[in-house]
């Protein structure tokens, strides 16, 4: 497995073990009314269907479940929406383009435009998405535009939907996520490899603090299934930081650009409000990121035997805050990820003998 591969696996497994932040309170500076919400789409997927979670939807604020349209709300009133996903899950992606839908609502006939931030487009990508989107390109046509098959991301079917919202409600389309280069350099040399000015300016200069960075640790020592020394993965923690570091950073000037705010689409790892793109807007730009205007929607996959919210990883009391609101989802069908991960380095290390 290549280190790219590696980290991409890493960073999906982080949207199996999800938590909760408590929604704060208050809204921004717009309209306090919105359009009627929308009915969310019916699930595809049949795996963990009937389990008593799937379609409930959880909330910190009052320690109980709320309805769609209360997180329709959330998102249209936010300047900055979060949607944290597991990228082979197809429901998942319905449901992150049902909320960017739901996010250019406000009052009747007042819409709004947010930019819609894409963690599977690296930056050096946006002239291809601005060219797209000057030929006013339809979403079919978005995948082969941009290379899509060739970005070792799940078929560009799923991510569709998301895409064919965003031009029906004339959104900007935005490369988010860090260039490969970038991070090699940084995986190799450090944060130290972006230079003092780069660092401060993505607010990397600043630490997570030891807890924070311990548990990012602890999720990639698990997402690579302990086969990996432990001390071989801090450069992961170190890339990690500076792809969500980017993705706020994106977030962030494409408001400035427009003013209209905007949607992150990216793995649940990325939308985490103690660690994770929201915790750099809050560093950045703690007046645009406050009082509400934030918001992170992570969409979680059931498991059998697990009937409460709080039987989850970090839902409980007293845990790390996380996210706004989580949405229980069905399974999406898998093998194990450990076996196919310890066959490739048994192949590499069979390479090198």
């Amino acid at each position: 497995m290549t280190f790219l591969a590696a980290l991409q696996r890493a960073t999906t497994r982080f949207a199996l073990g999800l938590a909760l932040v408590p929604l704060a309170g208050g809204a921004v500076s717009v309209a306090d009314e919105v359009a009627a919400p929308a009915s969310p789409p019916p699930f595809t997927l049949e795996e963990g269907r009937g389990h008593p979670l799937v379609g409930k939807i959880w909330s910190p604020v009052s320690a109980s479940f709320v309805e769609p349209a209360d997180v329709s709300r959330a998102v249209a009133k936010a300047r900055f929406v979060l949607l944290g996903e597991t990228h082979d899950n197809p429901d998942h992606h319905a449901l992150q383009a049902h909320l960017v839908g739901e996010a250019t609502k406000r009052e009747e006939g007042d819409a709004r435009t947010p930019s819609v931030v894409l963690e599977m487009l690296t930056r050096d990508l946006q002239p291809k998405v601005s060219a797209f989107m000057a030929e006013g390109g339809t979403a079919p046509g978005f995948g082969p535009a941009v290379g899509w098959a060739s970005l070792g991301w799940p078929d560009f079917a799923m991510y569709r939907p998301i895409i064919a919202a965003a031009l029906k409600a004339g959104l900007p389309i935005v490369a988010g996520d860090t260039p490969r280069a970038e991070r090699r350099e940084v995986a190799r040399k450090g944060i130290s490899a972006l230079g003092t000015e780069r660092a401060m300016a993505l607010g990397l200069d600043q630490s997570l603090g030891a807890t924070a960075e311990g548990e990012m640790l602890d999720t990639l020592e698990q997402g690579h299934c302990g086969l990996m020394p432990r001390e071989s993965l801090t450069p992961l923690v170190l890339v990690q930081r500076l792809r969500d570091a980017t993705l706020a950073h994106a977030m962030i000037e494409a408001d400035r650009q427009a003013g209209q705010g905007a949607i992150l689409i990216a793995g649940s790892g990325h939308v985490r409000r103690d660690l994770g793109a929201p915790w750099y807007l809050a560093s950045r730009a703690p007046d645009l990121s406050s009082g509400g205007q934030t918001i992170s929607v992570a969409f979680i996959e059931v498991r059998e035997g697990e009937n409460e919210p709080q039987a989850y990883a970090g839902l409980g009391a007293g845990a790390p805050a996380r996210f706004d609101f989580v949405w229980f989802t069905p399974r999406a069908a898998r093998g194990d990820p450990c076996e196919g991960l310890k066959e490739r380095f048994e192949k590499q290390g069979a390479g090198k003998g």
